[in-house]
């Protein structure tokens, strides 16, 4: 497998992970409930949200996942976030290295960290942000997309219903889900996105029974597998996106490269 020293992106591995990570961030509060924390999460267009306490020290962490594994066991969505929160948190302190916090997030392979000082929540670091980070791209022109993507991912069908495709996300983890038809990709569903239509439409049934091919982004954006880590990178950068799929010239899927495939190559 291809290995990518820090120093060769532009990010100085002793620098602070306070530096990189995202500030301010958006959380939620023991004792609210969850159907008022999935408004938020919905907003914030995360994954997950901290959990804080009043004087915001963390005490836990909610995934779109534990929300959608409520829903789909027909479960209270009034009830306390503590009720599905997960207690285990992996964090990070704000003095801790870039280098030291990223082996962290290879180990533990969670894809968002808390950043915490005086024990208070400061920010939030996403493998995402490495790929914003990245800031020299001359080293990359010399791998070649198809060499360091995830192959023959796994897809959905446009006939699927909601329900369906959020079962297959809680059930297999999955960010997100190429759609695919007669072997052509035909749309993309991300979790964020998935659960922001689910909390605008107030997870009624109607909704969970509509077809996927009916929200999914039509269209997405593509790469072929010829392309270099290079090009990929910056379209992901400009784009502000965290995946990327990668298809032949006809339109059929190949693979994925998202941002857990960047910060595995990452040494």
């Amino acid at each position: 497998m291809a290995e990518l020293q820090l120093e060769k992106i532009g990010i100085n591995r002793e620098d602070k992970i306070i530096t990189i990570c995202s500030g301010n961030p958006i959380v939620a509060f023991s004792g609210e409930k969850i159907i008022e924390v999935s408004k938020k999460l919905a907003l914030s267009d995360h994954r997950s949200l901290p959990v804080v306490d009043k004087k915001m020290q963390l005490v836990g962490i909610v995934s779109i996942t534990d929300i959608l594994n409520l829903l789909l066991s027909g479960g209270d969505m009034n009830s306390p976030i503590e009720s599905i929160m997960s207690r285990e948190v992996v964090s990070c302190e704000s003095s801790e290295t870039i280098e030291f916090v990223l082996q962290k997030m290879k180990i533990s392979k969670r894809g968002r960290l808390p950043v915490v000082s005086n024990k208070k929540v400061v920010g939030v670091i996403s493998e995402t942000d490495f790929i914003l980070a990245t800031k020299e791209f001359s080293l990359l022109e010399r791998f070649v997309i198809e060499d360091v993507m995830t192959k023959k991912p796994f897809f959905v069908l446009p006939t699927f219903s909601v329900r369906e495709v959020a079962r297959t996300m809680v059930n297999g983890k999955y960010r997100r889900l190429p759609v695919v038809e007669n072997g052509n990709l035909v749309g993309y569903i991300t979790s964020t996105f998935l659960f922001k239509h689910l909390v605008n439409n107030s997870f009624s049934e109607n909704f969970l029974n509509q077809k996927i091919s009916e929200i999914m982004t039509r269209n997405p954006i593509v790469v072929l597998k010829s392309e270099s880590l290079a090009s990929v990178l910056k379209k992901m950068k400009e784009k502000k996106i965290s995946s990327m799929l990668i298809v032949d010239e006809k339109n059929r899927l190949e693979g994925i490269f998202t941002e857990r495939d960047y910060v595995n190559l990452l040494v």
